[in-house]
C-alpha cells in the first residue's frame, strides 16, 4: 500500500503519542531518499470502462500505449537486502481443493518494491473445516517498516481462531442446521448473529496478535537499529479483510457468506448463473481517511469497538459460485469496484485463470461467436520486471471491448466464446496450473499508475 496514513491509537491509551511521532518524523527527514520509480509522479488514470465510454479513439489509445511501453521498460529489479529481518518471499501461490470448494490464490511483490529492493507488505491465509472456508487477506502500510509482519500475524491468527472456534463451538454442536430455516425465523437469525460475532471477534484476536508481535520484538535492537529509533505498534500497521463461507444444509449451491473489512481492498461475489445486472455483489466498503490515499488500519484501536465492527460486517445468503478477496493493489485497478468486477472476472477468464462455464467446440459456436473470435485482439506484450529479456503477453478485457465494439454486458452473454482468447496468452507454461497462471498475471498485467503489491484469493464455490 503506497503513501497511506492512519488514525492512530496507541495500545495503552486512545491519545496519540506525539513525542514518539516527532522522533519518527525527524528520522524520516534524515533518511536516505527512495529510488525514484518510473511512475512515481504520474497521476492515477481513470480506469472506468462503462458502456458509454468503452470505445476510445485509436489515437488516444496509441498515445497511452506509447507512454506505458516507455515506463514499462524502465522498471528495475532489486533483491531484498540481506539485513532485513523476517523478509518475505517474492511470491506466494496456493491452488488446492477444500471439500466442494477450490482455492486459487497468489501474492506478488509490487513493481515499486522490486524497483526499490524492499519487501512485499501483503499476506493471505486460508483454512477450512470440510466445506466451510475461512479466508484472511492483509496489506501492510507501505510507510511502516514492519507492517508486513503485522499483516502476516493478523491473517494467521484470524484463520486459526475461526477454524478452532467453528470446529469446537459450532460444527460439533450442530448449530449450522438452523441455517436451513427461513431467514425470518428466529433460530436462523440467532445463528447468523452468532457467526457474525465470531468473525468480528477474530478481528480483535488479530489486533492482539499484532500487539504481541510488537511486544516480542520491542527489546530486539535489530528492528530498532534499522529505523534509527524505538519501534512502536504502528510500525506493524495493516489492513485486514476476513471472509467465511458456510454451505447451507439441504440447500444445493446456497451458502451463507460473512465478511468484515478493516481498511481498503475489496471482497466481491460473482454468480455466473445470473443475469449481468444481478451477477456481481460487493461484500465490503473500503475505509478511507480524511485525505486521498488514506485508509484505516487494524492498529487503529477505535475500530475494534463493537459498533465499528458491526458496521463493517456483511452477511449474504445466495448462490454465488465465485468469491474474490483482494488488496488495493488489485481493487484500485478495477475502480469503481461495483461496475468493474465483471472486467476483473473477464480478465481472469481470458488469461486462463478461471474457466468458462462451458468450453464450446467449433460445431457449437454460433455465427455471432465465430465473428467474435475472429475479432479477438492479440495479447499485449510487456517486459517482465524481474528480467526485461522475458516478454509476457496478456489479454485485457478493455482491449477486447474496444476492438469488438462490445459492452461488458454483451460480453457476459457471450463469455463462453472467450475460451479462445485463453490459448493466445504468451509466456505462460502450458502445464501451469491456475495458481501459477494467477501469479504470472498478477506479476505482469499493466495499468498506468499501478505498481503496488498485488494479492488475489479466488474461492470457487
Amino acid at each position: 500500500m503506497e503513501e497511506v496514513s492512519e488514525k492512530t491509537q496507541t495500545p495503552d491509551t486512545e491519545k496519540e503519542d506525539t513525542t514518539e511521532n516527532n522522533i519518527a518524523d525527524e528520522t524520516d527527514k534524515n533518511s536516505e531518499p527512495e529510488k525514484e520509480s518510473p511512475e512515481e509522479n504520474a497521476n492515477k488514470q481513470d480506469n472506468t470502462y462503462s458502456e458509454s465510454d468503452i470505445n476510445t479513439s485509436e489515437d488516444t489509445d496509441s498515445k497511452l500505449d506509447d507512454i506505458t511501453d516507455f515506463t514499462a521498460s524502465m522498471w528495475k529489479y532489486f533483491l531484498i537486502p540481506d539485513n532485513e529481518p523476517e523478509s518475505f518471499p517474492e511470491y506466494i501461490v496456493k491452488s488446492e481443493n477444500c471439500g466442494k470448494n477450490s482455492i486459487i490464490a497468489a501474492r506478488v511483490r509490487g513493481k515499486k518494491h522490486k524497483h526499490e529492493g524492499t519487501n512485499c507488505d501483503d499476506w493471505f491465509e486460508t483454512a477450512s473445516s470440510g466445506d466451510i472456508m475461512y479466508i484472511a487477506v492483509a496489506d501492510g502500510a507501505g510507510s511502516k517498516k514492519y507492517s508486513r509482519i503485522g499483516a502476516k500475524e493478523a491473517c494467521r491468527t484470524v484463520c486459526g481462531y475461526l477454524k478452532y472456534t467453528f470446529e469446537t463451538e459450532i460444527i460439533n454442536n450442530n448449530i449450522l442446521q438452523n441455517l436451513s430455516s427461513d431467514l425470518s425465523d428466529e433460530s436462523c437469525i440467532s445463528v447468523c448473529r452468532t457467526l457474525a460475532g465470531i468473525v468480528q471477534h477474530s478481528i480483535k484476536k488479530a489486533y492482539g496478535a499484532v500487539e504481541n508481535a510488537f511486544y516480542s520484538r520491542f527489546s530486539n535492537n535489530v528492528y530498532s537499529d534499522l529505523l534509527g529509533r524505538t519501534i512502536n505498534i504502528h510500525d506493524f500497521s495493516s489492513t485486514l479483510l476476513v471472509a467465511v463461507v458456510v454451505p447451507i444444509e439441504n440447500e444445493p449451491n446456497k451458502k451463507l457468506i460473512i465478511s468484515c473489512q478493516i481498511g481498503d481492498g475489496m471482497i466481491a461475489l460473482i454468480n455466473t448463473n445470473e443475469s449481468f445486472e444481478k451477477s456481481a455483489k460487493l461484500m465490503g466498503e473500503p475505509d478511507s481517511g480524511d485525505f486521498s490515499g488514506e485508509t484505516d488500519f487494524l492498529t487503529s484501536k477505535n475500530l475494534l469497538e463493537s459498533d465499528s465492527l458491526v458496521f463493517r460486517t456483511r452477511l449474504s445468503v445466495d448462490s454465488s459460485d465465485i468469491m474474490m478477496i483482494m488488496t488495493d493493489g488489485v481493487s484500485d485497478d478495477y475502480f469503481p469496484n461495483e461496475s468493474q468486477m465483471h472486467r476483473l472476472y473477464f480478465d481472469l477468464l481470458t488469461n486462463g485463470i478461471l474457466s468458462p462455464d462451458k468450453n464450446l467446440t467449433s460445431s457449437e459456436l454460433t455465427p455471432n461467436q465465430f465473428e467474435m473470435i475472429k475479432k479477438l485482439p492479440e495479447p499485449v506484450v510487456y517486459p517482465w520486471v524481474n528480467d526485461n529479456t522475458v516478454k509476457i503477453g496478456l489479454n485485457y478485457t478493455k482491449n477486447i471491448c474496444n476492438k469488438m465494439n462490445i459492452s461488458l454486458e454483451k460480453l457476459w452473454d457471450e463469455r463462453s466464446a472467450l475460451s479462445s482468447a485463453r490459448v493466445q496468452v504468451k509466456g505462460m507454461p502450458n502445464d501451469a496450473d491456475a495458481g501459477e497462471r494467477l501469479k504470472i498475471w498478477l506479476d505482469n498485467y499493466v495499468e498506468r499508475g499501478s505498481f503496488d503489491d498485488r494479492t488475489l484469493v479466488i474461492i470457487k464455490m
